[in-house]
């Protein structure tokens, strides 16, 4: 960082940087030599000195008809330095308040195509650590995804980091899936149609993610407090059924 980049850190602007640096190399200069030194316009110079001279850094001093303008130590910069601490002190409570107010606020992210749905399980797999649990409903058509809407690697993903799921879905598509030890479904009663879309859900990690493959469009809201809420309700149905 250069002298003029930090004087405009600590608040000055580019043409009291300017002034304040050439009057360093003087002893004292009137507005006629600071424009000479500087190649600004004088009354650029005459706007920019009263804020100067209340910040400390320049003093003026008339002299017969002319006034001369001297730059005050360095040191005062330091001052300038402390004042600004305090102030950010003072703020930041108030930023980091905002800050995390806005990290509450739900993200959502819109999807298409089967690119789409296959981010979809990608972000799933890669996200969840080893060990880690996801719930899902699967919708009539959920062996779909066998139709190019799962990433290549998803499934050795899934089983390397071995990846338990709790699963909702209709009856005859439970039937259809083979037995395993990390995964664990139940389904609705066949008397019940509320499976008979081409939708899935997926609860894991901070995200829920929504597939429909009859528009083949996928949404994903990310935030903990609906993450949590929708798991509770998850199991509340998988343990009534």
């Amino acid at each position: 960082m250069n002298k003029k980049n930090l004087l405009e850190t600590l608040g000055l602007n580019p043409v009291e940087s300017a002034i304040y640096l050439a009057l360093l190399d003087m002893n004292a200069a009137s507005i006629a030599h600071i424009a000479q030194k500087t190649g600004l316009h004088r009354p650029v110079i005459y706007k920019a000195l009263p804020s100067l001279i209340a910040q400390g850094l320049v003093s003026m001093s008339p002299q017969g008809k002319r006034t001369q303008y001297s730059a005050e130590s360095p040191e005062r910069l330091r001052g300038i330095m402390e004042k600004l601490t305090r102030n950010v002190e003072k703020l930041l409570p108030d930023i980091q308040q905002r800050y995390r107010a806005r990290g509450k606020a739900p993200v959502v992210k819109f999807l298409q195509g089967k690119k789409g749905i296959r981010s979809v399980f990608d972000d799933l797999v890669r996200t969840l650590k080893k060990g880690d649990i996801f719930y899902r409903y699967s919708s009539r058509r959920a062996d779909a995804e066998s139709e190019g809407y799962l990433p290549i690697r998803y499934r050795e993903i899934r089983d390397q980091k071995k990846l338990e799921r709790f699963v909702i879905t209709n009856e005859s598509l439970a039937k259809k899936k083979k037995q395993r030890l990390e995964r664990a479904t139940k389904y609705i009663p066949r008397e019940y149609d509320l499976f008979e879309y081409d939708v899935i859900q997926l609860i894991y990690h901070n995200r829920i993610a929504f597939i429909d493959y009859a528009t083949e469009t996928a949404v994903i809201i990310e935030n903990d407090a609906m993450v949590e809420f929708q798991k509770k309700l998850f199991m509340l149905l998988y343990g009534k059924l």
